[in-house]
């Protein structure tokens, strides 16, 4: 019974894992270059002419180009190094799953608006978060805030985009900026 007693008393002392905090650039594999990419998209549906000032309604290559954009963007590359990692990071929520008081389901985004605007993000820049317990308080969701959890590699189809990570959150608070 002591030995149990003492081995309790050992575990409970060990230092708990850290969380990592990381920005929004930590999700995208260092040698993605999506100008190259969107670069090449262009020059393989407008050929060799000049960019246009616009593109009008109705032209078929630009409806060909922003297809080419959003698959893109959907297959986007993910940082496998990432899977499995404790993680503490800033970003704005929209809300997928919860009841009027709390949300237990949403997306993180880099920037307020993103998702709802198209198009979204590219999937290595949205996390979809699933809160324990009841979740975070709506108003909290709207908002920037920090979230705490295990990060995982995982491509998920939301209604407002691709996440290319999902993050079971473990807590959630106000935004008050990045420490010095």
């Amino acid at each position: 019974m002591r030995f149990l007693i003492a081995l309790l008393c050992f575990a409970c002392s060990l230092p708990s894992v850290a969380a990592n905090e990381i920005e929004w650039d930590a999700l995208v594999p260092q040698d993605y270059d999506p100008s190259a990419i969107y670069s090449s998209l262009f020059d393989e549906i407008y050929g060799e002419q000049q960019a246009p000032d616009g593109i009008a309604d109705g032209d078929s290559r630009g409806e060909k180009l922003m297809d080419a954009i959003d698959k893109a963007w959907r297959e986007a590359p993910l940082k496998q190094s990432l899977d499995n990692t404790e993680v503490r990071m800033a970003g704005y929520g929209v809300p997928l799953d919860g009841d009027e008081e709390y949300v237990r389901e949403f997306l993180l985004v880099p920037y307020f608006g993103a998702c709802i605007h198209t198009p979204p993000p590219p999937r290595n820049q949205i996390v979809l978060v699933k809160m324990a317990g009841r979740g975070v308080p709506l108003d909290l969701a709207l908002d920037a805030m920090w979230l705490e959890g295990t990060l995982t590699v995982s491509s998920q189809d939301t209604e407002y985009g691709t996440a290319g990570y999902v993050l079971e959150g473990k807590s959630a608070e106000a935004f008050t900026g990045y420490p010095r």
